[in-house]
């Protein structure tokens, strides 16, 4: 076979299938739009799903793409396989109602054989078990019947990326590698090797799925209105074969970021060195094309897997000897390998750098001592004979060390230990119902008796530094006891002279990070302040601490960057309120964190949305006019004089400080701010509500938490969408007045406009989601209605569906029992299907459940036949509801309720037979 790269091959594909007359089609980002059910994008036919279902109009009927995808499930293989990655890129040619099996067949095979040159007689296939029509258009293709093989569902039913969409049986081409590839004994006399072995003699490299369904999240398997094909086929896999080697890691595109690895580690790749080189390599490349696809290292959702994958690839480069941030270093290489087909990449290049780099650092503060206490842990444990780990100590790894839990369970996996996953979920769950403010309501305690001439005053350095040197002046545990000094493991309370850590004051949270020095590392998960005391709450990590230790304190950066532009947009969206709504707009309180800012304020009515918009411009305006913040310190009385608004009922000093935004915004105020408003880059908001009489609430964010919130709300509006219009194709015998047709900008669009409009954006997006929202609203309440109207007249006027209830029912005790479960059916609809059954049996006893997305009703009825032989349908009905966990009652002959446990409704109904 004649070798190609990884480029040649994407080229070739997307080509071949261009002059078939396929659209060629940009890869969509890892965000899957329209699909809540993913985290993300897996599949090269994500982006395709409303095409299969027909929930949007199809702007072509054939298309070709080379997608990028990133996958989790088996991330504990990467680096010990030699084809698993969690980021790759998969070719795939889709026809919506166009082509179907032949044409899916005849294409596969001559791009292999004529294209990259794939042997013909090396090619084996697979089929789906009772797919004899594929067989045959595989053979009237030249594929003698022996290289054919059938599977089972297992391996040949391809089931829907998430949750529901388009799926069907499928069919695969392998590659025959030769016995030398096979285990011992595997050779062509051996019946079972063949495609499914577990050897690597055969190694599949194209999947080609006919959708012939559409599953539904309840797993039904409707037909979809026209069949269509989605065929995936991992190109490095196929560069794997084309270049003859035995890994992915070996192909083109990865020995380059090897090669880079190397360079920056001084060590060879090698039998020894290869898994951390690999997942090295994987986990940076995942990482950087997440970031540039704007997803961000998080505590949940995708951002926890980014972090994950960050803190998996510094375990790894660790054992490499690397103890410095090593990850970001190989930025520049995979920019230079990938930005060709992804110019977007380079341009963020400097963005990923950055936050790779914070990532990493603030990961690599903990890394040595979090190994060090496991190396503790499981010492303990083997003198004390225990095989398992326990919940405390993993969480203690997780809480205080920042190890992922999966990072944890395949360390100790290493050492044959079991994690104990229960005990693990049960501490989280207890730390969550733990609040922060049991360190606050000690903080006044803490310092009662003390001669406030002893000079614990604390002087901040924040405004100008994130690191400073400092002294410990004070020490108490978490119990509030003076100490001279705290121990490795101790949580306690330090206040130093001087510090760059922000105390929680005037609505802003407290900074976190560490304090370190020679042979001891505290890490500060909160600042709280009394009188000028600044008390750094946490944890001592290592080693020991006693007082008048000199230390160096440093908080996390990038924390404190979107603190301060979360305050900065506290502050202009005040100044915003006061223009629009009027001078009576006075701050109530104000919460302002990294993650959001809510801010209550007097106002006796809700805002209109006009009103809101308005607020969102007079911020935005103010941040994309880059306007210098100035900060001075005045004497109180000059400062009021200046025109600067006080905030809440604050108690100020003799001086204070005033922060100036132009003629935007000015304010008394002692938290961190931007430099310039451009550095807030967004401001939405979220939520407008009522905290109480006579004041409003506003939840905003600002910087890429709009991004972020922007594409989640597109995210799930067209997921709405389409399932509206799929549904309205069904009910309307003419749709097209009634499809909702408004184009909702996917993640990659979202990310491109921000990008290149800023924060002008959000008025667009706003208006957009409004009008979307309202769309959705009107036209599915109408769906809703006009559903129910046509599921009455179909269970009033259906013979055959009376007579199919009627043949199900099964006798007990006398009683003719009746028994379905219905999807989305309402009660009124229930009962008139159930009076068409008492007219038809005699006693018969009628149970009835209709299962909803969240919730369960029941419709028990009989004939009076039945009730004169002792049947009381409400008596049954209580039985059945203490399962469901709802209310209901009723008559001998009629009863219905509902609850709020659909999962339970078998139960429930067999529990209902049972009493009877």
């Amino acid at each position: 076979m004649n070798s190609k790269s990884v480029a040649e091959i994407r080229e070739l594909y997307l080509k071949y299938f261009e002059d078939k007359g396929h659209s060629v089609v940009p890869s969509s980002s890892l965000i899957p739009a329209g699909d809540p059910t993913l985290l993300f994008t897996t599949a090269g036919m994500v982006q395709f799903k409303p095409y299969f279902t027909g929930a949007v109009e199809l702007p072509f009927t054939k298309a070709t793409s080379a997608q990028k995808c990133l996958r989790t499930t088996d991330l504990e293989n990467v680096g010990q396989t030699e084809r698993h990655c969690t980021f790759f890129e998969m070719l795939g040619n889709f026809s919506f109602g166009d082509y179907f099996k032949k044409e899916a067949i005849h294409y596969s095979l001559e791009f292999s054989v004529k294209h990259l040159g794939i042997p013909f007689d090396k090619i084996w296939i697979t089929i789906f078990e009772n797919d004899d029509e594929a067989k045959e258009m595989w053979m009237a293709e030249g594929v003698p019947e022996e290289r054919i093989v059938r599977l089972g569902k297992k391996d040949n039913f391809w089931g829907p990326a998430g949750d529901s969409g388009a799926c069907g049986p499928c069919s695969e081409l392998y590659l025959d590698r030769g016995v030398a590839k096979g285990f011992a004994g595997c050779s062509n006399d051996k019946p079972s090797c063949k495609p499914g072995c577990d050897c690597d003699r055969f190694m599949e490299y194209w999947n080609l799925v006919f959708n012939q369904f559409n599953q539904t999240v309840e797993g039904e398997f409707l037909p979809l209105k026209q069949t269509g094909i989605d065929t995936g086929a991992g190109i490095e896999r196929i560069a794997l074969l084309l270049q003859e080697v035995d890994s992915v890691y070996d192909t083109d595109e990865f020995r380059k970021i090897l090669q880079k690895i190397s360079e920056l580690s001084g060590k060879a790749y090698d039998e020894s060195t290869k898994t951390a080189f690999r997942v090295i390599a994987d986990h940076s490349r995942s990482v950087f094309f997440a970031i540039g696809d704007s997803i961000y290292p998080d505590r949940t959702g995708r951002g926890y897997v980014i972090r994950r994958l960050i803190r998996r690839a510094s375990l790894f480069a660790r054992r490499l000897g690397m103890k410095e941030p090593f990850i970001n270093l190989l930025v520049d290489t995979l920019s230079d390998v990938y930005s060709g087909r992804y110019p977007e990449l380079k341009i963020k290049k400097s963005e990923i750098q950055r936050i790779l780099r914070a990532e990493e650092e603030l990961f690599l503060h903990t890394l040595e001592l979090g190994l060090e206490e496991l190396e503790s842990i499981l010492a303990r444990m083997k003198n004390e004979g225990v095989v398992k780990l326990s919940g405390k100590d993993s969480f203690r790894l997780y809480g205080t060390f920042g190890f992922p839990k999966e990072m944890t369970q395949e360390l100790v996996a290493e050492r044959n230990i079991e994690f104990d996953e229960e005990s693990f979920e049960a501490e989280l769950e207890k730390d969550r119902n733990i609040s922060r403010d049991s360190w606050k309501g000690k903080t006044t305690s803490f310092l009662t008796g003390i001669d406030s001439s002893q000079g614990l005053n604390t002087e901040f350095l924040g405004y100008t530094d994130q690191s400073s040197k400092g002294r410990v002046q004070y020490i108490f545990n978490s119990s509030g006891k003076v100490m001279d000094s705290i121990q490795s493991g101790e949580e306690g309370v330090l206040i130093l002279d001087k510090t760059p850590f922000y105390a929680e004051s005037g609505g802003q949270i407290g900074d976190q990070g560490f304090i370190k020095g020679e042979g001891f590392l505290f890490r500060v998960t909160d600042v709280q302040k009394e009188n000028e005391s600044f008390l750094h709450i946490g944890s001592l990590l290592k080693g020991s601490l006693k007082i008048g230790t000199e230390v160096e304190a440093e908080i996390d950066s990038p924390r404190r960057l979107s603190l301060a532009a979360h305050h900065s947009g506290t502050h202009l969206m005040h100044s915003a309120l006061r223009n629009i709504l009027g001078d009576h707009v006075r701050q109530k309180a104000s919460l302002v964190s990294d993650d959001y800012l809510r801010f209550d304020f007097s106002h006796p009515q809700a805002m209109t949305e006009d009103e809101i918009s308005k607020v969102e411009e007079f911020v935005n305006s103010a941040i994309n006019s880059a306007i210098q913040v100035d900060t001075k310190v005045l004497p109180i009385q000059e400062a009021k004089e200046s025109g600067a608004i006080a905030f809440f009922e604050e108690k100020y000093g003799d001086m204070v400080r005033i922060v100036t935004m132009g003629d935007r915004s000015v304010e008394f105020c002692g938290g961190t701010h931007v430099k310039n408003t451009g550095d807030i880059q967004y401001f939405s908001i979220l939520k407008e509500s009522s905290p109480g009489a006579g004041n409003r609430r506003i939840e905003a964010v600002c910087g890429n938490a709009v991004v972020q919130y922007y594409t989640k709300t597109f995210q799930e509006l067209a997921e709405k969408v389409q399932s509206y219009n799929v549904k309205a194709k069904e009910i309307y015998s003419n749709p097209d007045s009634e499809l909702i047709r408004t184009s909702i900008p996917d993640p990659t669009q979202v990310e491109k406009d921000f990008s290149e409009k800023g924060s002008a954006m959000v008025g667009s997006y706003r208006k957009l989601k409004d009008s979307v929202e309202k769309d959705w609203d009107e036209k599915s309440t109408k769906l809703f209605k006009e559903s129910k109207k046509i599921q009455a007249e179909n269970f009033q006027n259906n013979p055959e569906l009376l007579q199919e209830l009627a043949d199900s029912a099964i006798e007990i005790k006398g009683f003719k029992i009746v028994s379905k479960i219905f999807k989305d059916v309402d009660a009124k609809a229930l009962k008139e299907l159930a009076d068409g059954l008492k007219s038809r049996i005699e006693n018969v006893v009628v149970l009835f459940g209709s299962r909803n997305e969240d919730s369960a009703t029941l419709v028990f009825m009989c004939n009076q036949a039945s009730v004169k032989q002792g049947v009381h349908c409400g008596n049954i009905l209580k039985t059945s509801m203490e399962v469901l966990g709802g209310k209901g009652g009723g008559k001998p002959d009629m009863a219905q309720g509902g609850g709020k446990a659909p999962e339970k409704l078998e139960e429930a109904l067999e529990l209902a037979k049972s009493v009877i």
